[in-house]
């Protein structure tokens, strides 16, 4: 049961103790509670006394110190769950102590027995809480062993008393070392503060007027500018030091920011007290009062100068990257040179985006200076050819040399020696356009409005674009003279194939006149079988001449019109004969086409005459396939009489099947024939195209 006893002072004894504890120093909080615990074990002659504190969430409390009386030294215990023993930790929380004489049996100790008390061999047990901020944080834990002992009003008080002394004492520490902490939190900031590489401020709004209310000694190394200065002058901070272009961006960011309670990042240009343009990254947010009212904006201003130098030098290469490549792409292609010279000055302008522009040309056979492409403020310019004298132009081709002229330009080039027309250019840059070790222009450019407009780096740039511009040029020469000669043997040899047809048309018109003076059946036929081969080559010529392509001929169109031409050889014999044709778009190379015209001819005319008597209805189908690899498969087909058995059609000394073995053998191909009476006739001829050679 928890004792119950009546009030009784402190003997003096025990005053004696309280009164010495008072005096110790208490500088080593850890020190003086070591003495208090063994203070109090002798002065109670109890054998377990201990300190215990809460932990942070206080889901359990921990064993800080424990003084064994009997051996006179310290030692470690375990931690105790306020889950696993609910009831103890609610008496701690509700009472002003625990006195319990009998703790294994008391209703607020018992939950111990088993895992705490009798391990230990712990009958008797008094706890005392520790405030700290009139909280309980923990309590002095005072334990017999061994036997009951009944806790006495006097030991209560003495024991309340040590635990007041030893909460005072935690308190007093607490603020030391809270003060402590913040004067070094203090120092630790200023030191962080004077390291930054910027500055920190804080800006106050009373009302639609702002103030600076701290900035730190940062801003004189960014700015040149003081900080009681700045905080003196309302308007110069932003008003003067921040770059006109780039206010209303600034203002519009941050008070967008402010009014969504959102941090706010945003980059700008100052212009410092020595006058020099600095580009500074900003960062800050808005501070709000319990109202929810902004009443402060607090930041952080860094230089980031070098930083926006080498991202605008980055984009700048990788724009002149870019530039020189699309200039390559440009100048790869083949063209006449009044076009690549056009395409090479519209790239200058929009690259460079100047005044003046132009290429200037050097005909040295001539001895003549030629703009084929001049440019001036927004328009083109004609500019008349002149002879090779001493103008700048002229200075760039002997020199052979690239040049940036950025101020004083006519008296710079007066100096030099060059004649030159005076005009609006404030600054120029020119290149000569060499190929080799021949100066075929220069390029030009000129800056009307700016001193100073043009680097280092542009110069490299542009001789870059000049040497791949010289390149393209002479590339365009040999085009346009290649292309020049190539358009006279297409004419040549347009001619030639309008010849041969011609020739070939009035040979066979001289066969169809003769024919009509035969009256040999047998020469009739000849005749007509020779007229036929003469018109299957007249074809093809009449197709390249009318395509303009001298090297393949649409082979399905060819041997449509050879059908045609049967037609209209034979007339009323064909009035009951269809043809059925197999090809497609296929094309064949010249040299292919022609002997396969021929095959074509002398089969269907060879069924013509044989396969169908007595005007017997039938078909005959032509068909020409790709086979594999460069070898095609030509099928010519009937379905008429047929060859009597017995008979071998390939050792036939007819001319027309002779010539279809040689034709054959002149494509790499070989001849099979399929028939039986009353079947009909199909030759499959598989031959290989043959490799042509080209006639330009």
């Amino acid at each position: 049961m928890t004792a119950d006893h009546g009030s009784l002072d402190i003997p003096s004894d025990y005053h004696s103790v309280l009164l010495e504890l008072k005096k110790m120093d208490k500088t080593d909080l850890h020190v003086f509670l070591k003495k208090v615990l063994d203070v109090v074990a002798n002065s109670l002659d109890i054998e377990r006394v201990s300190i215990w504190f809460f932990n942070e969430g206080r889901t359990s409390i921990y064993c800080d110190y424990l003084y064994l009386k009997k051996f006179g030294e310290f030692a470690n215990e375990t931690t105790l769950s306020v889950n696993d023993y609910p009831e103890y930790f609610k008496a701690i929380e509700s009472r002003l102590y625990i006195a319990a004489d009998s703790a294994q049996t008391d209703p607020l100790t018992k939950e111990l027995t088993e895992s705490y008390l009798k391990p230990r061999g712990i009958y008797s047990m008094m706890d005392i809480p520790i405030y700290l901020n009139g909280e309980i944080i923990g309590i002095i834990c005072h334990e017999e062993q061994d036997k009951i002992r009944n806790w006495k009003r006097d030991e209560i008080d003495f024991t309340t008393a040590i635990s007041t002394l030893v909460s005072t004492s935690i308190e007093i520490d607490f603020s030391k070392n809270k003060e402590k902490d913040f004067h070094e939190s203090q120092r630790f900031l200023s030191t962080l503060i004077s390291n930054l590489p910027g500055y920190v401020y804080r800006v106050n709004k009373d009302g639609d007027q702002w103030s600076i209310q701290y900035i730190s000694d940062g801003v004189y190394d960014l700015t040149g500018h003081k900080p009681d200065e700045l905080i003196r002058n309302k308007v110069l901070y932003y008003a003067m030091m921040v770059n006109e272009s780039d206010k209303a961006e600034g203002r519009e960011i941050i008070s967008k920011a402010l009014a969504n309670k959102k941090p706010y990042q945003i980059s700008y240009r100052i212009s410092t007290a020595e006058g020099k343009i600095k580009w500074v990254w900003e960062q800050g947010r808005g501070v709000y009062n319990e109202n929810d009212e902004l009443e402060a904006t607090e930041g952080f201003v860094t230089d980031i100068t070098e930083k926006k130098l080498y991202e605008e030098e980055i984009l700048k290469k990788n724009n002149e990257l870019s530039a020189i490549y699309q200039f390559g792409r440009t100048l790869s292609r083949l063209a006449e040179p009044a076009a690549l010279l056009d395409d090479i000055g519209n790239m200058l302008v929009k690259l460079f985006a100047r005044e003046n522009i132009y290429l200037a040309l050097y005909n040295e056979a001539d001895n003549v200076i030629t703009y084929p492409f001049y440019y001036v403020i927004n328009g083109h310019k004609e500019i008349e050819s002149r002879p090779f004298g001493k103008d700048f132009t002229e200075f760039i081709i002997r020199t052979k040399k690239g040049i940036i002229l950025n101020e004083n330009l006519v008296s710079t080039l007066k100096l030099m020696g060059i004649d030159y027309e005076e005009n609006e250019a404030k600054s120029l840059i020119a290149i000569p356009m060499i190929a080799g070790e021949k100066v075929l222009g220069v390029i030009t450019i000129q800056d009307y409005s700016n001193e100073n407009s043009f680097t280092q780096s542009q110069l490299e740039l542009l001789t870059t674009i000049g040497s791949q511009a010289a390149i393209a040029l002479e590339n365009s020469y040999l085009y346009s003279e290649v292309t020049k000669s190539l358009k006279e043997k297409e004419m040549l040899l347009q001619e030639v194939h309008h010849r041969v047809k011609n020739n070939l048309q009035v040979m066979s018109s001289l066969i169809k006149l003769q024919s009509r003076y035969i009256k040999d059946e047998k020469m009739l036929e000849i005749l007509k079988e020779t007229g036929g081969r003469i018109q299957s080559m007249s074809i093809v010529h009449t197709k390249i001449y009318n395509t303009g392509d001298y090297e393949f001929i649409n082979f399905g169109d060819y041997t449509k019109n050879l059908i045609e031409n049967f037609q209209s050889t034979y007339g009323y014999k064909l009035r009951n004969v269809r043809f059925d044709l197999d090809i497609g778009e296929l094309k064949l190379n010249i040299d292919t086409a022609i002997p396969c015209g021929l095959i074509i001819n002398e089969l269907v005319s060879n069924a013509i005459k044989y396969a169908f008597p007595e005007g017997r209805t039938g078909m005959i189908s032509v068909s020409v396939k790709h086979f594999k690899d460069n070898f095609y498969k030509l099928t010519v087909k009937d379905n008429g009489i047929g060859v009597q058995e017995g008979v071998d059609i390939k050792k036939s000394d007819t001319l027309g099947i002779q010539l279809v073995t040689l034709l054959s053998r002149q494509l790499n191909g070989t001849i099979d024939v399929i028939t039986s009476p009353d079947k009909g006739t199909e030759f499959i001829i598989t031959f290989e195209e043959a490799v042509y050679k080209a006639r330009r």
